[in-house]
């Protein structure tokens, strides 16, 4: 064997006389691993040069890279909702930095046998929805197929079909000891994990760059590249691009990131179910501007929750009517509707024969020792195996690709492997089972260095399947296959943990695979060309819950920012010099505090009593209070829960920021000094600031930051009217100290004092904070921009009348724009200011009723003004004002 800490060529080994590094591989680990031949004991040319690049680097240097890396899947927001998406419980993806790499001898051998699978595959399933000759000649048992759940009747259709189906597979694979490679399942309903592959290739590429410089890695972008042109291609659209859509659970579903990653990458847009409707058997996307015809829609659903009206027994909104626009050929489905029939471990068993039968040829790839009961000879075999315990053994359902009823016959007493082999012999074509295998392992990384784990291959494969009403000569000629050249590997301390589909495993990860090719890769692009120019418009367009998710991430990012600024000034006098009593503003941000809800109410009273110590409890109440509606803590979870449900409409920078935040809110602690809290609470600033930043420089003027920059503009015109208010409720008129800390949260000083020098007078500020449109920070500027979005929002159909909200915000305007600061500073008897009083709270309800008429205007599609006065109430029907009627305001 030659020596693993040679450095490959190309690579910088380091300064002459720098320290020694630490290998990463001993030999002990890759004796142990697949990087070893077995009989010929020397390591194996693919794994060579890799283990060279990395011993060059060393287990420091390589630790570095690798915190690099974890950093990057924080920023990126990698992560998983682990096992069960109602937990929304989401982890890390855990990406290990050492690649799985296959040699190109390999690679083709694993690609044919892949094509081959896929191309049977997709011929099974156009039998089984088409003319059901393998059923109707016994070459498929028809109990496999009519008694199996995920067969849908009401997808088959008729001779006549002329819309050709695309499939995107995976297949997941073991090694073997003995270095052949064994095929374990299929994925042919939603494969998960194209995503995550193209996420690993992308971080090893920035920690690992000099491998794909000097090694021959194959690239990835081919296969997406295919996979675009084919969903292309079965959308019927020749001359021009058809519009294609990838339909997801929402970010409670187990793979939200790798769906919004990949719909960023193909540059699909990303919908729910509840942003499609169907119309007269077709199929439209609902978006602010009216309904927009659906093409394709890459599904990223089971097929139980796509259409309501299938009749299956799980309850799920879904798309009522897409079913029938499939039929009618209006839309293509890929994965077809239906395609969870082809996941079953019965028909999976019987591959082999079916390969000969319909192929013609032996399959390939061998399966990793299945088997299904439905036969006779199969059934006495493995009974009499359960019975005397000859060989461990895993039986299963053989219709759920979830391998529920899981049971391990090695675990099994007396009385339980009587009743399992009851069970089995009651139905015996509802059983399947897979004797025990070891995967091979394979180097991971560690903090205790390198370990070897066993490992599992996930490829992924994509096929059309041509018009199923012609009879081609050769059947296998009707499919056309790709296979991507990497993959996802996972790797685990127990192999069943690979091996069956939703077994939980101790050390799960995965791995980047790299293909390597004999010839140098080329650079694929993933741009395509039609034959009709593309007509330029400018603008977009958006669904309504997207703009409605942008309206609130606007609303919850300026309300944190305004009590933020208000708590970071009250820390400051709590904490200062100065005893706390002698503070003479302190009233004023009492009274603001408790009218943002960021205090009990009680200490905003006249003759209400604080300390210090009641202050500070107060605060980190209002910081980190679980149970409290409108805490820092809550308000920026809620603003990153509504970016997660819109993150395919935000840039990389921005979802950066977002990163840091969550990593901030990770950090909280109550424990904390006042320095420390104050140095956290202007770190979460600046950082929403740059996340404005982005929003006002880089993100193109569309319907999407139209939506957040109203949401911002209305909460920032509520918070300063809430803080003007806070100001003339104290019995007197304000004097300068709260006219400062007026000027201090609402981040103005710096003009004010520009202005008017050192003086600080009630009228001046009034109008730099109310009705001065060149501040950005007064109210008249946000009444002004909320003016200049409502008239360049989208409406289905011209009328000649203003909106509800177009006359509400020209009503508060004119009153603005009309208002006397020297009638507004008129004293009063009841009030200080009664003028400005009237006017506050005018502005106050104005804009709340704003938010709400948006939001039933444009985001639930109700129009209010349309209402029938409640004539329906108590019978049955929605009443404007409640849950079903108008609009839930709250995420």
């Amino acid at each position: 064997m030659r020596p693993i800490n040679e450095p490959i060529p190309g690579d910088d080994p380091g300064p002459s006389g720098a320290k020694p590094v630490t290998p990463v591989f001993t030999t002990d680990i890759l004796n142990q691993s697949t990087a070893v031949d077995l009989s010929s004991g020397e390591m194996q040319p693919h794994w060579d040069g890799l283990a060279k690049y990395l011993n060059s680097l060393g287990t420091e240097e390589l630790s570095q890279r690798w915190k690099k890396a974890r950093q990057i899947i924080q920023e990126h927001g990698s992560a998983y909702n682990v096992f069960n998406p109602k937990t929304a419980t989401e982890r890390p993806w855990a990406l290990d930095p050492i690649p799985l790499p296959i040699s190109s001898h390999t690679w083709q051998t694993l690609e044919h046998g892949i094509q081959q699978r896929t191309k049977l595959l997709a011929l099974i399933f156009k039998d089984i929805y088409g003319r059901q000759d393998f059923i109707k000649k016994r070459l498929i048992p028809a109990e496999l197929i009519f008694g199996n759940p995920g067969f849908l009747r009401q997808c088959r259709f008729g001779p006549d079909r002329v819309t050709p189906d695309h499939h995107l597979f995976s297949s997941d694979l073991i090694r073997l000891a003995d270095g052949s490679w064994q095929v374990a399942s299929h994925g042919t309903q939603v494969p998960a994990g194209t995503g995550y592959a193209l996420e690993n290739r992308v971080i090893l590429t920035r920690i690992l760059p000099r491998m794909f410089h000097s090694r021959k890695v194959q690239r990835l972008a081919p296969f997406f590249k295919y996979l675009n042109l084919s969903l292309m291609e079965i959308s019927g659209q020749k001359q021009q691009e058809p519009r294609i859509v990838m339909l997801c659970e929402g970010p409670l579903g187990t793979h939200y990131f790798e769906q919004v990653f990949l719909a960023r990458y193909l540059g699909y847009t990303l919908v729910e179910t509840n942003d499609l409707t169907t119309r007269g058997d077709w199929v439209f996307l609902k978006t602010l501007g009216g309904l927009q015809r659906v093409d394709v829609i890459l599904r990223r659903i089971p097929d139980y929750a796509c259409d309501p009206l299938m009749g299956t027994s799980q309850a799920f909104p879904g798309i009522p009517g897409l079913i029938q626009a499939a039929r009618a050929g209006n839309v293509a489905i890929s994965n077809a509707l239906g395609s969870g029939v082809l996941e079953s471990p019965g028909l999976f068993a019987l591959l082999p024969e079916l390969c000969r039968d319909i192929l013609g040829e032996p399959l390939m790839l061998e399966n990793a020792g299945t088997f299904w009961l439905g036969k006779p000879e199969t059934l006495l075999r493995v009974l009499e195996e359960i019975k005397s315990d000859v060989r461990p053994m895993t039986i299963y359902s053989a219709f759920s690709q979830a391998h529920t009823q899981v049971v391990h016959t090695r675990s099994l007493a007396g009385l339980e492997k009587q009743e399992l082999i009851a069970a089995i012999q009651a139905t015996p074509y509802a059983w399947a089972g897979r004797y025990s295998v070891a995967p091979s392992t394979v180097p991971v990384w560690s903090e205790q260095g390198v370990e070897n784990r066993y490992a599992a291959v996930r490829m992924f494969s994509s096929s059309i399947t041509e018009n199923a009403s012609t009879a081609p000569a050769k059947i296998s000629d009707q499919v056309e296959t790709a296979v991507m050249s990497g993959g996802l590997s996972r790797v685990a301390d127990d192999p069943d943990a690979l091996v069956l589909s939703g077994t939980r495993g101790k050390g799960q990860g995965a791995k980047d695979i790299w293909c390597l090719s004999e010839l140098p890769t080329e650079f694929k692009s993933m741009l395509h060309r039609f034959t009709t120019p593309v007509e330029i418009h400018r603008g977009s367009d958006l669904p309504s819950r997207v703009a409605d998710n942008m309206l609130w991430l606007g609303r919850y990012m300026e309300r944190t920012e305004g009590m933020l600024r208000v708590i970071r000034s009250v820390l400051l006098r709590v904490h200062s010099e100065t005893q706390l009593n002698k503070v003479s503003e302190m009233p004023f941000f009492l009274r603001a505090m408790a009218n943002l809800k960021i205090i009990s109410p009680d200490l905003g009273q006249p003759d209400a009593s604080f300390s210090v110590r009641i202050i500070e409890k107060e605060l980190y109440q209002s910081i980190y209070g679980v149970q409290i509606q409108r805490s820092i803590l809550n308000c920026l979870n809620n603003a990153i829960q509504v970016a997660d449900r819109v993150r395919d409409r935000l840039s990389d920078d921005s979802w950066q920021i977002f990163g840091r935040i969550e990593k901030g809110l990770g950090q909280i602690n109550p424990k904390k000094q006042s320095a420390e809290l104050l140095e956290m609470l202007s770190d979460i600033l600046l950082n929403m600031s740059a996340f404005a930043g982005l929003a006002l420089e880089s993100m193109t003027r569309g319907m999407g930051w139209r939506f957040m920059d109203m949401g911002r503009r209305i909460e920032r015109a509520l918070h300063m009217t809430t803080i003007m208010t806070s100001l003339i409720q104290g019995h007197t008129v304000p004097d300068p100290n709260d006219l400062e800390a007026v000027l201090e949260v609402a981040d103005s000083r710096i003009t004010y004092h520009t202005r008017y020098r050192t003086t600080i007078y009630m009228e001046p500020l009034v109008d730099l904070l109310l009705l001065d449109e060149i501040n950005p920070r007064s109210v008249g500027f946000q009444l002004a921009a909320l003016h200049s979005h409502l008239e360049n929002l989208p409406r289905s159909q011209p009328v000649p009348f203003r909106t509800k909200e177009e006359k509400i915000i020209l009503d508060l305007t004119t009153r603005l724009r009309l208002a006397d600061t020297q009638e507004l500073m008129k004293l009063g008897k009841k009030h200080v200011l009664p003028n400005l009083d009237t006017l506050l709270e005018k502005l106050n309800n104005d804009l709340q009723s704003l938010a709400d008429s948006i939001t039933q205007h444009y985001l639930s599609r109700i129009e209010t003004e349309k209402q029938l006065n409640g004539q329906f109430e108590g019978k049955g029907f929605p009443v404007a004002g409640t849950v079903d009627g108008a609009v839930n305001n709250e995420i």
